[in-house]
């Protein structure tokens, strides 16, 4: 990434504190202080966390301190996470770092070293409110192989008491890849656990590890239970139509129907929302300010929730970053809800001092012929040409994967770049909204890299209107994403690296690992800026002979199936030890599915018939019937 002012070579850490009440009585939390200045009897280092982050040392921390509402005794066998995100070097991976409180004697207990869970989903039935299933994936950096013996799942006795938490039963994965609960040196591993007694709200994950030595070590994090959907938005699209709002026009409603839209930036709407026939047919879930959020919180209402979103982009703030501490105070009204919060990040140079403040990170990126954060005139990438009006589509796989890790384990999700009429012309591009290469190579290099939700920016009616050739892709990233949702919700990258020089890259190749089956993505970055039309342009089949990395397990009897706009196709594969060779030619993204039987197989071209079928269903489609697109695009003026 290029900025003006580059990037601090000045690294440090995230932390979770969990504090275990080991005794058999409460103990008293000791006096009130809720002024930041001053400390609610806690020290790092000798000093407050508000003077560390007076000092600029610590970017945000969530204290006893700071909440109002902190109950005056912490009962006995309670458990609390602490966190605070440092900024310096004084708070980097493996310092170590006195804790002091007045009214309570600690002991600091060693964990885990160089192991974390990467990635953590709960999922569930659609008919239910509360998740059944967990999915972990484990990387074990260390040099040490270790079996994983069991988990509890730490939570809340209710929603208010969210500050305190209890251990639950002692679980065993029911599934696990490898085989045999094995996590290797070096190495990754799933883990899918059913239990029926995760409830919404806030858990502390505790894995048991016994090492190559017999010793039994622990490995905690500690996220929002949420029931996790793939979720597809069209941003702000209940804009006003002739004066009336988009969600009102059943025409506009049919046409978000056909590009796989279930989400939107809105509140809920009168005469949309609260009409359940109307509702039901056109279901498109809330994702706003959702104030007060008890109004929101209710069971009735809850599968309708996509997130709590108030902060806009703080990192920009309206040209003066918000600080993260302010942000922490913010979000922390939102903890006693089982509504998840998100927060938009904007600059991924900045955006670790904001890394864990919300329970579903997102962030925006626009590649062509938008504002941007990064320097595009930087980018040398184009045989010595420097341009103004683009930047390399790549760099939203490298955001992907910096703001996924620095908030592991959380589920994120991405904005990408879809038809908007209000951007201003850049670098002399006449285009304003990518064309539709471009438009699904940005998309892909996000699915590519780990996220489980995608937000379109921004499916507003005039958007739609001014750029009609881009509905057709839009349908068809869609229906891939419905195809693969479970491989999305379940999974994570499990290998990524790139082909070509930096002068000339070739190809990004990812390997997505999920308990589905496998993703491979070969993503295109042999394209040439067009000095005509200010354009990206992609070769059309290219060939190419490409190497993945895959697990261990993926072994003989596996099946490979592309995925392209006419349906699921199969492949031949060379498969070398943990190496598979694919040959095919590929235009800006080739989509390939490994999956481990025939059963699979069918199961996958079911669910493809499906959606086919559901399409074929729909009474309006603009995208095929050219009368339906001239009924969309009489439905308002377009100035």
């Amino acid at each position: 990434m290029k900025y003006e002012e580059g990037h601090s070579s000045d690294l440090s850490a995230r932390y979770q504190l969990f504090v275990l009440n080991r005794g058999g009585a409460a103990l008293p939390t000791g006096p009130k202080v809720h002024d930041e200045a001053k400390s609610m009897s806690i020290w790092l280092n000798g000093k407050t966390p508000a003077q560390w982050h007076s000092a600029e040392k610590i970017s945000w921390y969530q204290f006893p301190e700071q909440d109002k509402n902190f109950p005056d005794q912490i009962p006995a066998g309670a458990l609390m996470v602490w966190s605070f995100n440092g900024k310096n070097q004084d708070w980097q991976k493996n310092n170590s770092f006195s804790l002091t409180t007045a009214n309570l004697d600690t002991t600091i207990l060693d964990v885990v070293q160089n192991v974390w869970m990467e990635s953590v989903v709960f999922t569930g039935k659609e008919e239910s409110l509360h998740p059944n299933v967990a999915t972990i994936h484990l990387f074990n950096e260390s040099t040490i192989d270790y079996t994983i013996e069991e988990l509890k799942f730490w939570q809340a006795l209710s929603p208010a008491s969210w500050q305190f938490l209890f251990p639950g039963k002692a679980l065993q994965p029911t599934t696990s890849w490898p085989a045999g609960q094995q996590l290797q040196a070096g190495g990754k591993s799933i883990l899918k656990i059913t239990s029926d007694d995760f409830s919404l709200g806030p858990v502390a994950i505790q894995i048991r590890l016994r090492n190559t030595k017999g010793e039994v070590e622990t490995l905690w994090s500690y996220v929002k239970i949420k029931k996790e959907s793939f979720d597809i938005s069209a941003g702000w699209a209940n804009g006003a139509i002739n004066g009336k709002p988009a969600f009102l026009h059943e025409t506009f409603l049919k046409t978000m129907r056909a590009l796989y839209i279930n989400t939107a930036h809105y509140n809920g709407q009168k005469g949309f929302s609260d009409k359940a026939s109307l509702f039901e047919r056109f279901p498109i879930k809330y994702f706003g300010h959702l104030l007060p959020w008890q109004q929101f919180d209710q069971d009735s209402l809850l599968s309708r929730m996509h997130g709590i979103e108030i902060l806009g982009e703080p990192q920009y703030g309206g040209g003066t970053p918000i600080d993260p501490q302010k942000v922490c105070t913010e979000l922390l009204a939102f903890a006693p809800s089982r509504i998840p919060s998100t927060l938009t990040h904007s600059e991924e140079r900045l955006w670790r001092f904001y890394a864990g403040l919300s329970d579903y990170p997102h962030y925006d990126a626009y590649r062509v012929t938008a504002p941007s954060a990064d320097e595009w005139g930087l980018y040398d990438r184009w045989n010595g040409k420097r341009i103004e009006w683009g930047s390399p589509l790549e760099t939203i796989g490298t955001m992907t994967r910096s703001l996924k890790w620095l908030n592991r384990p959380l589920p994120i999700a991405y904005w990408s770049q879809g038809p908007h009429e209000g951007w201003e012309v850049y670098g002399g591009r006449k285009r304003t909204s990518p064309t539709v290469s471009e438009l699904r190579a940005q998309a892909y290099h996000a699915l590519a890299s780990g996220i489980t939700s995608f937000y379109w920016f921004n499916l507003s009616y005039k958007s739609l209107v001014l750029y009609p050739e881009l509905l057709e892709p839009m349908q068809r990233i869609g229906r891939e994403m419905r195809l693969l949702e479970n491989f999305y919700l379940h999974g994570a990258q499990w290998n990524y690296h790139r082909i070509g020089s930096p002068q000339r890259p070739l190809w990004d190749l990812s390997t997505f690992v999920s308990p589905e089956g496998v993703l491979l993505f070969a993503l295109d970055l042999d394209y040439r800026a067009d000095a005509k039309t200010r354009t990206f342009i992609f070769q059309s089949n290219q060939k190419a002979a490409l190497d993945f990395l895959v697990p261990h397990w993926v072994t003989t009897g596996w099946k490979l199936l592309r995925v392209d706009a006419t349906g699921l196709k199969s492949m031949e594969f060379v498969q070398t030890g943990n190496s598979i060779r694919l040959q095919d030619n590929i235009s800006e993204v080739g989509l390939y599915v490994l999956l481990p039987d025939e059963a699979a197989v069918w199961q996958l071209q079911q669910r493809w018939d499906f959606l086919r079928k559901l399409e074929s269903s729909w009474d309006f489609d603009p995208i095929k019937n050219q009368n339906d697109l001239r009924t969309l695009m009489s439905l308002g003026s377009v100035r």
